[in-house]
């Protein structure tokens, strides 16, 4: 209950009092009028006083409560000021705490690429010093094979040298050799012509006693070069060369070692 509800309160009950009083003094209206008015009158007296009294009261108390609402208003509103700017301030504080908040996440973010970088570059520099020992370890070994390599050059130099006075002996020797060969009327390969190269071919071609096959001088072979004719494993008999081409030769079978008939697809060969 606040201030005005106490004062009406009070006054609703000195109110009653006087009504009280009004209704015993009629109901008294058998008795003396005139001392009863007299009563009356001073009570009605004492009452109005205590009315006066409450009302200036009242009064004191309105103007008092005035000045607490005036009062208390002027807080509010230096409250809500306050309020207002602690709120402004707030907001500003959010603000600035947001932005600190995306710089520190940013920084945060940055750090961490700083060190993803600086863990790659570790780890490259870990590539490096492992290819440095590498190239290190390569650079002896390379220095060492300069070495020997330079060793075996000057080896290789002094077999050459050998060589070429070998080579020059060699050269003084054949002319020698030639000038008696060509003094005599013999060839270079008139010893080793006889001699046919190891070669494999097939026969191309039958014609009596006569074969055609594959092998020509590109393959070394020669007039007088004894071929052997084979089928499969099995042996069927010896051919001389008689004519000699570049791609293909013809040879006679000889009847003494022939133990079947020649056919087309027989391999030959020189290496019996």
């Amino acid at each position: 209950m606040n201030l005005m509800g106490k004062i009406f309160t009070l006054l609703i009950f000195f109110m009653s009092i006087c009504f009280l009083v009004i209704a015993v003094m009629v109901g008294a209206s058998h008795r003396n009028w005139k001392q009863t008015a007299t009563q009356n009158k001073e009570a009605a007296d004492r009452f109005q006083a205590l009315l006066q009294e409450a009302t200036s009261s009242t009064s004191e108390k309105e103007k008092l409560l005035n000045a607490e609402r005036v009062s208390r208003a002027f807080q509010l509103s230096q409250l809500e000021s306050q309020l207002a700017v602690a709120i402004q301030n707030r907001n500003e504080k959010e603000q600035q705490l947001f932005k600190e908040l995306a710089i520190s996440q940013d920084r945060l973010q940055r750090m961490g690429e700083a060190e993803r970088r600086l863990a790659q570059q570790d780890t490259e520099i870990a590539e490096l010093k492992l290819q440095n020992s590498k190239l290190v370890d390569d650079v002896a070994a390379q220095r060492s094979s300069v070495v020997n390599l330079t060793n075996k050059v000057f080896e290789a130099e002094g077999v050459n040298e050998q060589k070429e006075q070998l080579a020059r002996d060699l050269t003084e020797e054949l002319a020698k050799k030639t000038k008696v060969m060509k003094a005599h009327g013999l060839r270079d390969d008139a010893l080793t012509s006889h001699i046919p190269p190891e070669v494999n071919g097939v026969v191309q071609g039958v014609r009596d006693d006569v074969v055609v096959v594959s092998l020509g001088t590109d393959d070394g072979i020669r007039e007088g070069h004894v071929l052997d004719i084979l089928r499969g494993d099995r042996y069927i008999g010896k051919a001389v060369v008689t004519i000699a081409e570049f791609d293909k030769s013809a040879a006679r079978i000889s009847p003494d070692f022939r133990r079947d008939l020649v056919q087309e697809g027989d391999h030959v060969t020189t290496k019996f």
